[in-house]
């Protein structure tokens, strides 16, 4: 048991440290766009970089599916059941997603703070306000997953829910702001993560919704914190950078525990789980 315990630790460090390599490499990226292929108006020049980034992230994408490949070259898979899918007993496991959580309300908190003189004040507290309750519901998500969660599937439901709702209306609000800036590399970068980071949630919920798919939420957790780590070298007030790492911790927090979890031999038929709503997910 040590021995295995010790196989899914390395490989759910292998993936972390991909990720994040992956996201590092795409902030230089990002930054050298930024220095290099913009004039001095802040217009986009004709560069390699625009086309390169794009480029890169397909390429980071496809890595992501070999992994996903190769888990399943090796017979592993996750299992459909959310506490076994999501179990991350221990005092480390304890300590990284209190971490995550309180990026994001950190993150929030600190936005509220910082914007009471935007002309959008009221649009950025909407998503700090959002932001600090994603946090908060993220930390009971996860803490839920060591518990039986058929005594409270309404509750947990609702947990999931509201970290979609927050990086929706955050998408929402960042294409209100930018309705009349004709620059889309400006902002365009951090609606991708945002829209990628929602799907990504939204897959996560598939397992207390009863539509799990672990394939499609390894790649969209895998993606959408390389992205949310991406978007750090553009500039936007410093609670929303902190967001960004906390939407980025609590993705990469979320592949490490489904890989710990993979477990070995055929997965199992799927049956129709009744919870009441969200029937359709796909």
């Amino acid at each position: 048991m040590e021995m295995e315990d010790f196989r899914s630790g390395k490989k759910s460090l292998e993936l972390a440290c991909y990720i994040a390599g992956a996201g590092a490499f795409g902030v230089f990226l990002r930054w050298l766009q930024l220095q290099l292929a913009f004039n001095e108006l802040g217009l986009p020049d004709p560069s390699a970089f625009h086309i390169g980034l794009i480029l890169y992230v397909v390429a980071a994408a496809l890595v992501f599916l070999f992994f996903i490949k190769r888990y399943e070259n090796q017979h592993l898979y996750l299992p459909d059941a959310f506490p076994a899918a999501f179990s991350n007993t221990g005092r480390l496991y304890l300590a990284a997603r209190i971490v995550a959580g309180l990026l994001l309300c950190a993150g929030g908190a600190l936005l509220f703070m910082q914007v009471d003189t935007d002309r959008n004040s009221a649009d950025y507290h909407l998503i700090a306000i959002l932001a600090v309750l994603s946090g908060i519901c993220y930390l009971l998500w996860m803490t839920a997953a060591n518990r039986d969660p058929q005594l409270n599937i309404w509750i947990l439901c609702v947990l999931s829910f509201i970290p979609m709702l927050f990086l929706a209306a955050w998408m929402v609000i960042c294409y209100k702001v930018n309705t009349i800036n004709s620059v889309i590399w400006s902002y365009g970068p951090e609606m991708v993560a945002v829209g990628a980071s929602m799907f990504a949630f939204f897959r996560l919920g598939g397992y207390v919704f009863g539509r799990p798919k672990w394939k499609r939420t390894f790649f969209s957790c895998m993606l959408a914190s390389m992205l949310c780590i991406t978007c750090l070298a553009g500039e936007r007030y410093l609670g929303m950078q902190i967001i960004f790492i906390g939407l980025a911790a609590s993705l990469l927090y979320c592949c490490w525990v489904m890989v710990k979890n993979l477990q070995k031999g055929e997965a199992p038929k799927r049956t129709k789980k009744s919870t009441g709503g969200f029937e359709s997910l796909t």
